[in-house]
């Protein structure tokens, strides 16, 4: 009886502490994208960088594919940060590389952004806008969330594509947890479509 005990206790643990690492991963993935992004104004300032360094060294400690994605996902906002296209670039390349095996092993990334809108927001944050649209469009038909479907119109009014860029912002403007931040935007733009 008390090995049957044992061996179930050792089951359950088993599953339990997976679970707890993805989220403890899950975490530190967005605190470390948030510290990257507010680099973004600055510059990328290296001074700046301690509080993203102390999130790539705690995602060190987790030896799986999220981890890796999560810390590769932060290393590119940090070079889209200082203006590093060609680094982005890489970064991106590598992001999506993890993305796509994670997806093969059942669990795609999305932490700290699923792939293709980690890539629309970081090509549009160093102005390339095609490429940008492009992802964007990409995560609006995979993962359709608010923030993709503004990055598509920010992106496609860059481009000077209007009709694709009042597609996305009505489509934005009827999606579930759409920041109160982004509604000013929606309705002034909204002016524009109708004209």
């Amino acid at each position: 009886m008390l090995t049957k005990v044992t061996i179930l206790l050792i089951a359950i643990l088993s599953f339990q502490q997976p679970a707890a690492a993805e989220a403890e991963i899950q975490r530190i993935a967005m605190e470390g994208w948030q510290a990257a992004r507010a680099l973004a104004p600055k510059g990328g300032a290296l001074d700046q960088l301690g509080p993203v360094n102390l999130r790539l060294r705690a995602l060190d400690k987790f030896p799986n594919t999220s981890a890796r994605y999560a810390e590769t996902a932060i290393r590119a906002a940090v070079s889209a940060a200082q203006e590093e296209r060609e680094e982005l670039k890489l970064f991106l390349v590598h992001a999506r590389d993890l993305s796509q095996q994670m997806a093969l092993a059942g669990s795609p990334a999305v932490s700290p952004l699923a792939i293709d809108e980690l890539e629309g927001e970081l090509l549009l944050e160093v102005d390339l806008f095609s490429e940008a649209r492009d992802a964007y469009e990409r995560a609006t038909k995979t993962r359709p969330t608010p923030n993709a479907w503004i990055g598509l119109a920010r992106a496609s009014d860059r481009l000077g594509d209007t009709v694709t860029a009042c597609r996305a912002y009505t489509q934005a403007g009827t999606t579930k947890g759409l920041p109160n931040s982004v509604e000013l935007e929606i309705s002034l733009y909204a002016l524009k479509c109708r004209l």
